[in-house]
């Protein structure tokens, strides 16, 4: 039996799950995918707090809903006692340097959880002796792969990040016909990193306004 490994996950390694622009989106979404499938995710609820502003600020409401209401819920959280941030304040006064409380807190629930893999792109975790999970193993969030077909088929699978470099918009632009556009095609399934097309549909849907002289906007 495979051994279960406890990983934290950061606020750094949640927002670049849901940006698709991030340069470490698809490194964050096929770990975190393989952390809630093999091993035991988890955060705590300051960083719930860290997360859903960061996100709001720089990707809008709609993803902050989506963290709150897709990501943060797959996760197992920890809730901060006061002893865990009684230390964590002490740690970083005497640290004599810019800091984070919310990454104290971190260090000081993983060091006393025994943890040591921390899915986050901060490198103060680094710093701070912990390591990042190992390779980036591929799995769905079911015990049982999805079957996509061929590899052909498998190729015209897009995220919202592919959608958008393949049509030669932005993200924020797919986002938008999303929300503004009720016939834009549903997403083929939704994954704990986002929403996945078959990129058949998506084009014929572009086509077939462009064809109406109605590009959308």
């Amino acid at each position: 039996m495979a051994t279960i490994v406890k990983v934290f996950v950061d606020t750094s390694a949640l927002l670049a799950v849901l940006d698709g622009d991030d340069p470490n989106h698809e490194a964050a979404a096929g770990m975190l995918k393989a952390a809630l499938h093999d091993d035991d995710a988890f955060t705590h609820n300051y960083v719930h707090v860290e997360a859903e502003q960061l996100v709001r600020r720089r990707l809008g409401a709609l993803f902050a809903e989506r963290l709150l209401s897709e990501v943060l819920p797959a996760l197992r959280t920890v809730w901060i006692d006061e002893g865990i941030h009684t230390e964590a304040v002490g740690g970083l006064y005497k640290k004599g340097r810019a800091a984070s409380l919310v990454d104290e807190v971190s260090f000081v629930l993983m060091r006393r959880l025994g943890v040591e893999t921390a899915l986050a792109f901060d490198t103060d975790f680094e710093r701070e002796g912990f390591r990042r999970p190992e390779g980036q193993r591929r799995h769905t969030l079911s015990e049982t792969p999805a079957s996509y077909g061929s590899p052909s088929e498998a190729s015209n699978l897009v995220s919202v990040s592919e959608v958008a470099a393949r049509s030669g918009r932005s993200v924020n632009t797919i986002q938008s016909w999303r929300r503004r556009h009720p016939d834009f095609p549903s997403p083929s399934v939704e994954l704990a990193a986002g929403p996945i097309w078959l990129w058949d549909d998506v084009s014929t849907w572009i086509e077939r306004r462009s064809r109406r002289g109605v590009a959308p906007a």
